[in-house]
């Protein structure tokens, strides 16, 4: 017998949690601030990244949020104040930023990204939600100077390792891949296993 269940928030996350509540015949009510037609996830890009593996939490980090955190475009902004609450979650992210922990994070990871790639296809596939735009043509991540391609490939060689699939492109080969964009780029990592969708058409 099916339950009455409330999801809070709708989001890709929300509705995604509320159409297989659905379909496993649960009542599902959706409660959200907006009308669905604004927010990070209507707004954002439609990323489907089983390459983005490494956790947020991870050495280094700390210094670059500590710098992104005055700026409030940057991708780790988070309001500086001071109260115990931001604090302690501060001193936990701290802790969690060790070689270590992303060792033991990464596959785990992976494994739910893959899963959600999946599961949007699936989704797709069933003709449920209507047609949507979902492509998995991959993600470049292109990389300018060597250090940077250093730091690139350090992240491509875990994903290879974990068995994603993906492909190291020098400059020629880049050029070949996207022909009519003059691309500054000393080369870039072909995620292959990537995908990306339109969220305003999924929503």
């Amino acid at each position: 017998m099916g339950k009455s269940v409330i999801v809070i928030g709708g989001g890709i996350v929300g509705l995604c949690a509320a159409y297989y509540l659905q379909k496993a015949e649960h009542e599902v009510t959706i409660i959200d601030k907006s009308n669905l037609s604004s927010g990070a996830s209507f707004a954002n890009a439609g990323y489907i990244t089983p390459s983005h593996i490494i956790p947020l939490a991870a050495p280094g980090m700390i210094a670059k949020g500590i710098k992104w955190m005055f700026n409030s475009s940057s991708p780790f902004y988070i309001k500086p104040r001071f109260d115990l609450d931001f604090l302690k979650w501060s001193w936990y992210f701290h802790k969690a930023s060790t070689k270590e922990k992303v060792a033991k994070a990464t596959p785990v990871i992976k494994d739910i990204n893959l899963l959600s790639r999946d599961l949007f296809e699936s989704i797709k596939a069933s003709g449920d939600l209507g047609d949507f735009q979902l492509d998995r043509k991959g993600l470049l991540m292109l990389y300018k100077t060597d250090k940077a391609a250093e730091e690139e490939m350090q992240v491509a060689a875990k994903a290879k390792q974990l068995g994603l699939e993906i492909d190291f492109l020098n400059k020629k080969e880049l050029k070949a891949i996207e022909p009519d964009i003059n691309i500054e780029a000393k080369g870039a990592i072909h995620y292959e296993c990537d995908g990306h969708m339109t969220p305003t058409e999924f929503m």
